[in-house]
C-alpha cells in the first residue's frame, strides 16, 4: 500500500508529504522526508481518503514513523500547503 498524506504539525503553514505503508483502524506506518525532528503529536492528512488523523508517535527509527490515531475528522483536505475542509 502507497498512500499520499501530508504530516501537518500545528501553527505551521506548511505540511510534509508522507509515504503511508500502513493504515489500520487506530494506527499507521508511513516515512516522511524533508523534517527534521519529528514531533510526538501532529495531524496526519491521507488524501485519497479525505480524512484527518490526530497522532501520537508510538516509534521513531530514521525517517520511518509508526503512529497511533487519537481522533479523526472526515471530509477534510491539505492540499498546496492550505487545509480545506
Amino acid at each position: 500500500m502507497n498512500r499520499l498524506a501530508y504530516l501537518v504539525v500545528e501553527g505551521q503553514p506548511h505540511g510534509f508529504l508522507c509515504n503511508l505503508q500502513q493504515i489500520g483502524a487506530d494506527s499507521a506506518q508511513f516515512t516522511v522526508s524533508g523534517l527534521m525532528g519529528i514531533p510526538d503529536h501532529f495531524s496526519l492528512y491521507v488524501e485519497p481518503d479525505k480524512i484527518r488523523y490526530e497522532c501520537e508517535v508510538v516509534m521513531k527509527k530514521g525517517n520511518a514513523v509508526r503512529v497511533r490515531f487519537n481522533d479523526r475528522e472526515e471530509n477534510v483536505r491539505f492540499r498546496g500547503g492550505m487545509r480545506q475542509g
